[in-house]
């Protein structure tokens, strides 16, 4: 960290990730500022940092972070996409949030296994104006977190900083340079750099000390969160609690194009399952291979409730403090009465939703109910309009079955059978389903292998709603509303491109 100070009393913070051994933490973020009122919003940098060779790391896809109270409790937690090791985020503070000493703190899914010390932690002081004068001071205790960067030594490598002047007016340009010498021509100094500009008496400014040298054993390790995020759980049965060990768990999705993931269920009932990163809001539909009332199905936390000691104290701010927080307050409600806002909604970061395709590729057959009679039940659907198919009454309901067609024999085992991608086991439900309401079914009658699951056939019936919204989903399922990373947000930094906007009366 490189910290030049003007007489214009502005603080300029850059955070270099640089090709050096001696940084062995995992993540880090780069904060604006230390001082902030409720209501605003606080932007960082996220930096993950391999402990090996002191570059970014691409190990992680994911970053978790929190904002903790004065008594530890979280009030905000928020996942964060990583890109080569870099991300971005925002936590937005609430405008009720009470006054007091919060912290914010970092890791990833691999290192909730040293928690509550080796991850990254930071104190910021929040002020709400409106609440009084109150303010809850935190003293962590213990502990061997790290907190920040120090200024970078190396005798192979020099940071040199430009500054095209000392002194700035409002609205002026500020032309930064960076130049690096490294006698190692060949690897670049710089990977990747964040900046902040803010006021020296709120600016963020700590010291990185590496506790991660020999970090404490743990026995159930996680690991990197590399190829997507980690869902993971258990089932057990209600009355006994023992854990359920079921060969598979299904994971389905509401839609007309079928998309099914499986998870495999270990002898203690846990199982996981890989979620791509991006901040759609997904109903996920999870339910055992063997259906049964009787269980129950709990998702782990994806964030972490080992968390660090402290105690804290009621204090009084003083009257230095008290001014520098009205003048933050006041900017902030400038800012709220002239929208002039700094946040701007990312574009969304799941641009090939429209190019899904269904897990089980084009179907071998697709009957369109419109292009046929109207028939009364689905019964009489399947025994007229899909060859090869029966649904059958039996006494405990309904069961299908499919001909295999390269033995012209049915198949001892039941299909997969779905309703808008979402996978039915009490065949009730499709018997009793109006053909009214259903656009088109969609089959594969040859045996269909997913890793080392095997699919006797599958029969994907398509309403014309496409959402499942007709059916009632059965106990021993479970819906689960999931994102895995917030909404990204982009900062926007003001313009001032012409003289125009330079002498505009609208307040930044």
């Amino acid at each position: 960290m490189i910290r030049i100070t003007k007489p214009s009393n502005i603080l300029l913070i850059l955070i270099l990730s640089l090709t050096a051994s001696r940084l062995e933490a995992q993540v880090y973020l780069h904060i604006d500022r230390d001082k902030y009122i409720a209501g605003e919003e606080v932007w960082f940098s996220i930096y993950s940092i391999d402990q090996e060779t002191g570059r970014l790391s691409s190990k992680s896809v994911i970053a978790y972070a929190e904002l903790l109270n004065p008594w530890n409790i979280p009030v905000i937690q928020g996942r964060f996409r990583l890109s080569g090791g870099r991300g971005e985020g925002i936590f937005l503070l609430p405008d009720s949030i009470s006054s007091g000493t919060y912290t914010i703190r970092a890791y990833t899914y691999r290192m909730k296994d040293f928690l509550p010390d080796h991850c990254f932690i930071h104190d910021i002081d929040i002020c709400n104006p409106f609440k009084g004068s109150d303010f809850r001071r935190k003293v962590t205790s213990g502990g061997s977190s790290f907190a920040g960067l120090t200024e970078f030594q190396d005798n192979n490598e020099n940071i040199i900083i430009f500054v095209s002047d000392s002194i700035y007016g409002k609205r002026e340009k500020v032309l930064l340079k960076v130049r690096i010498t490294n006698d190692k021509a060949d690897q670049p100094g710089i990977s990747e750099m964040s900046i902040s500009v803010t006021p020296a008496e709120v600016a963020s400014v700590n010291l990185w000390r590496n506790d991660l040298v020999n970090p404490k054993t743990v026995t159930n390790q996680n690991s990197f969160e590399s190829e997507g995020h980690i869902l993971s759980g258990r089932i057990k049965y209600r009355e006994n609690n023992m854990s359920d060990s079921s060969d598979f768990l299904f994971m389905s999705l509401q839609g007309k194009i079928a998309d099914f993931k499986y998870a495999r269920i270990d002898t203690a009932g846990r199982f996981r399952f890989i979620m791509p990163v991006d901040s759609k809001i997904r109903n996920l539909i999870l339910q055992p291979e063997h259906a049964d009332n009787n269980m129950i199905l709990e998702i782990e936390p994806p964030f972490s409730w080992i968390l660090p000691e402290s105690y804290c104290y009621k204090d009084t701010l003083t009257d230095s403090q008290l001014k520098m927080f009205s003048e933050l307050s006041f900017n902030y409600q400038a800012e709220k009465i002239y929208g002039t806002t700094l946040k701007r909604e990312a574009a969304p970061d799941y641009k090939g939703e429209n190019q899904k395709r269904r897990f089980y590729g084009i179907p071998e057959m697709e009957v369109f109910l419109d292009d046929y009679i109207s028939l009364p039940v689905m019964q009489e659907v399947f025994f007229e309009l899909v060859p090869g198919i029966i649904l059958r009454t039996r006494k405990s309901g309904y069961d299908m079955k499919i001909t295999n067609p390269l033995t012209g024999i049915y198949y001892e085992e039941p299909p997969l059978v779905m309703i808008d991608g979402v996978i039915i086991n009490d065949l009730n439900v499709l018997a009793d389903l109006d053909p009214e309401k259903v656009e088109k079914i969609e089959v594969v009658k040859t045996p269909y292998l997913i890793g080392d699951l095997v699919l006797h056939g599958i029969v994907n019936v398509i309403t014309r709603s496409g959402d499942f919204s007709n059916i009632t989903i059965p106990d021993y399922a479970a819906v689960l509303p999931y994102r895995v990373i917030d909404k990204p947000y982009t900062f926007t930094p003001p313009s001032y491109d012409n003289a125009q906007d330079t002498l505009q009366r609208i307040p930044d």
